[in-house]
């Protein structure tokens, strides 16, 4: 994009410009000032620096004096000459660049970023806050402005000078031919940039190669050179030691014999000073005996008057004892200088024997050193010799093993490739085996669904005719009941009518009875029978499916023998709650079953005794028939007739009655039994768990 902006616009050819001096407006001074040309694009300054306060910013052309710019302020309408867009844009840089709001203030000549219309100029300044503005193609639109409060709001939002140049490079881009052209130019370029590069490179390698090659030989002379260097240096710094030991030991000689006069001389003068100090001992000890002497002598006067006998006994013994501590004096000062005289002979001789002693161990020493080194030489060349056989050996050992693993890699390499195929067919393997089991599973499921929408609709079926069958059961209660009615209501009138004739009618009556019961009896035998055949169909059907699919037929044996084991359980579970009579809701639903049948026999056995009542009375009317005349002439049997009718017609109420009561109570004893059946439900999960 810059290179289409360049190629526009002229290129940039601003190298002389930039660190000249040039005036213009600082908006930080708020002056004009003299600034420096920092940037620059052609003839046009971009962007400079002031002088006076170091800021940096776009440049501005100055401003003038004060009194220019009120003038300039106080005319409110330009007359300037009309000018092109793409004239008036290309000085984006110089000119004043705002972003367009309905709050900031426009001035003639300002460039205007607009968000739907794009870079515009301010052509020209009208009342009312408005502007006419012109757009890309001379297009003029007349925007509002200037409705700000502020003088932030009026001033507005500056544009920076890179987003209005690349907002200009969109809107006087290329066109799309020349911008394929230009990008296909490019490519070529940055193709042969590329291979020029990589050339580079190329070149670049091999003359590294050489130079490290030409550096590892230098380095390899170098080392050599070093080495040879190193050894001289050795032979040069033995060659001092040695003359530097030679010299330390001439010295330690010279030091020695110094340091031996010197003992001689000092042991020569310490026995001058010990024999000056014993004769000053003497000396001074004689002075003292004469000193202690006189004033003995002058005690003895003081006390000579006193003890002359004692002092003369004492004077005796004192010189006796004198005489005596004399002598053993005399004789211990001798004994002592003997014994003197003695130890340092002694130690004279030993001396000379440690020096003699200390001299042959230096030389062994030395002797041993010298041995040690020629060993200590000997040992290193062999062990340089022994370095050599074994780096070449290491060496040799290295190419066998680099060898080794090259063949082994390879080896590797085709056993991985093998494994990788072994391992591709055997993925393809279980890919199959997993498709054929989901197809497999598919069926099945499929299988399953199936069978269980025909058991849904063979129970919906069984539902059905179970619904019909109580609908028709009802129908003919109804037409029973009615059937009586009408009976009664024809026996009311007869007997009023006929009353010879009552007990012929009574027994017709409970002929009609019986047949109607029988027929009722049939009918119910025969909805049974319906039913049962019902069932039975299913069943054939599952057995001419048996036939077909024999996986249906093991699943059906096998919920058959789940259904056995869940009545098994629940008789199990029933004697064991029968037996131990815990206070739970099963005891309570074997209650209500209890219930159920006590009402249910109560029910067969007052069916059974009305129908027993009305077989018996069939017969005594059956017979009476005979006796017409007898009745014809007891007139005054007619009323017990007439009770027995009315008997027979509330027995038959009381049994509706009792029917109903016994469909009521079963009805709640199976609300009453739900909750209970639930919990054994829950307890069997628990007890399977």
């Amino acid at each position: 994009m810059d290179q289409i902006f360049e190629s526009h616009f002229g290129g940039n050819n601003s190298s002389s410009k930039n660190g000249g001096e040039t005036s213009g407006w600082c908006p930080k001074c708020r002056k004009d000032t003299t600034h420096v040309i920092i940037e620059s694009y052609g003839d046009e300054i971009l962007k400079v620096q002031c002088g006076i306060c170091g800021d940096t910013h776009a440049f501005k052309k100055p401003r003038g004096k004060a009194d220019e710019a009120r003038e300039r302020a106080k005319t409110k309408r330009k007359t300037t000459k009309k000018v092109s867009w793409l004239e008036s844009v290309t000085a984006f840089e110089t000119a004043e660049n705002l972003r367009y709001s309905t709050k900031t203030a426009l001035r003639s000549g300002c460039i205007v970023v607009h968000p739907t219309f794009g870079v515009g100029v301010v052509t020209e300044v009208l009342g009312d806050n408005k502007a006419e503005v012109m757009f890309r193609n001379d297009f003029k639109r007349v925007l509002i402005h200037g409705r700000g409060q502020s003088d932030e709001e009026l001033a507005g939002e500056q544009v920076p000078h890179d987003e209005v140049r690349q907002l200009l490079g969109l809107e006087l881009g290329p066109t799309p031919e020349e911008i394929a052209a230009e990008r296909e130019r490019r490519l070529a370029e940055e193709e042969a940039e590329r291979r020029r590069q990589q050339e580079e490179k190329r070149l670049a390698a091999e003359r590294a190669r050489a130079a490290a090659a030409a550096a590892r030989e230098a380095e390899r002379k170098r080392r050599e050179e070093e080495r040879e260097r190193k050894r001289k240096e050795r032979e040069e710094e033995k060659r001092r030691r040695e003359e530097e030991r030679a010299r330390i030991r001439a010295e330690k000689e010279a030091a020695r014999i110094a340091a031996k006069k010197a003992r001689e001389e000092e042991r020569k003068r310490k026995e001058e000073e010990r024999k000056r100090a014993a004769a000053e001992r003497k000396a001074a000890a004689e002075k003292r005996r004469a000193e202690a002497k006189a004033a003995r002598e002058a005690e003895r006067e003081r006390k000579r008057q006193e003890r002359e006998a004692e002092r003369e006994r004492k004077r005796q013994e004192r010189e006796a004892e004198r005489e005596r501590k004399k002598k053993e004096q005399e004789a211990r000062r001798a004994a002592a200088a003997a014994e003197r005289e003695a130890e340092r002979e002694r130690k004279r001789q030993e001396r000379e024997a440690e020096k003699e002693r200390k001299r042959e161990e230096r030389e062994a020493e030395k002797e041993r050193k010298r041995q040690e080194r020629e060993a200590e030489k000997a040992r290193k060349k062999l062990e340089a010799e022994k370095l050599k056989k074994q780096k070449e050996a290491e060496r040799l050992k290295k190419k066998k093993e680099a060898e080794k693993l090259k063949k082994q890699k390879e080896a590797e390499r085709l056993k991985k490739k093998k494994e990788a195929e072994k391992l591709k067919k055997k993925k393809e393997a279980e890919r199959l085996k997993k498709k054929k089991e989901a197809e497999r599973l598919k069926k099945k499921k499929d299988a399953e669904r199936l069978k269980k929408k025909k058991e849904a609709e063979r129970l919906k079926k069984k539902k059905d005719a179970e619904r019909l069958k109580k609908k028709k059961e009802a129908e003919r209660k109804k037409k029973q009941a009615a059937k009586s009615k009408k009976s009664t209501a024809k026996k009311s009138t007869r007997k009023a009518a006929k009353k010879t004739t009552t007990r012929k009618s009574s027994s017709k009556k409970a002929a009609k009875k019986t047949t109607t019961r029988k027929s009722a009896k049939k009918t119910t035998t025969r909805k049974k029978a319906a039913k049962k055949s019902t069932r039975k169909s299913p069943a054939k059907k599952s057995t001419a499916k048996k036939s077909t699919s024999r996986t249906a037929a093991k699943k059906t044996t096998t919920r058959k023998k789940a259904a056995k084991k869940t009545t098994t359980r629940k008789s199990t579970t029933k004697k064991k709650s029968t037996a131990k009579k815990p206070t739970t809701r099963r005891s309570a639903a074997k209650k209500t079953t209890t219930r159920k049948k006590s009402t249910a026999k109560k029910t067969t056995t007052r069916k059974k005794s009305t129908a027993k009542k009305t077989t018996t009375r069939k017969k005594p009317a059956a017979k009476k028939t005979t006796r017409k005349k007898p009745a014809a002439k007891k007139t005054t049997r007619k009323k017990p007739a007439a009770k027995k009718a009315t008997t027979r017609k509330k027995a038959t109420k009381k049994a509706s009655t009792r029917k109903k009561a016994a469909t009521k109570k079963t009805a709640r004893k199976s609300a009453r039994k739900a909750p209970a059946k639930k919990a054994a439900k829950k307890s069997r999960r628990r007890s399977a768990k």
